[in-house]
């Protein structure tokens, strides 16, 4: 742990200690503040929640007496709404359509990545194969040694053999 206080001969820093208590204090005492005027506040909240309870039973009473109006004004909403849903069908169906197209689209782009892939691979391939007949050229005219340089560019995937380099004559 840190030690918040420096040593003096009869113990720690009297003056550390009380600036210390002080603004604890300080905290505490504005965190006290604060708690108190939030209690206020939430008491003059509850107060105007309680008058507006008041309003909202009286109004719930007059409402009793015009059920048979909101029961037509509820039937006309169901109907509406019946009328949003199938739009918002017909939006989906729309949408999913279009979804559809565009995972065509990105198919379609796959393929040709994979074919471009393809024939890049094909690139690759052909590039091994000049570069292992000229070592092998240069082995059996004798430029290249066994223990020569090992090539770091060249490696290949079947067993990862390193490709000897020779220095231009």
């Amino acid at each position: 742990m840190k030690r918040l206080f420096k040593t003096s001969f009869f113990g720690y820093k009297k003056r550390q200690v009380k600036a210390y208590v002080l603004s604890l204090r300080k905290d505490y005492e504005g965190e006290l503040s604060k708690k108190k005027d939030r209690m206020l506040e939430l008491n003059d909240e509850n107060r105007e929640l309680k008058i507006k309870i008041n309003e909202y039973q009286e109004r719930l009473s007059h409402y009793e007496g015009q059920e048979l109006l909101i029961s037509k004004a509820l039937v006309k909403a169901e109907e509406s709404a019946e009328a949003l849903m199938r739009d918002c069908y017909k939006k989906i169906d729309f949408e999913k359509h279009k979804i559809e197209q565009e995972k065509e689209k990105w198919k379609m782009r796959e393929k040709e990545i994979i074919e471009q892939l393809l024939a890049f691979q094909e690139q690759v391939y052909i590039i091994m194969e000049n570069c292992q007949s000229e070592i092998n050229y240069l082995k059996s005219k004798g430029l290249v040694r066994a223990d020569a340089e090992v090539a770091p560019s060249c490696d290949y995937s079947e067993g990862n053999k390193d490709i000897l380099s020779a220095s231009s004559m």
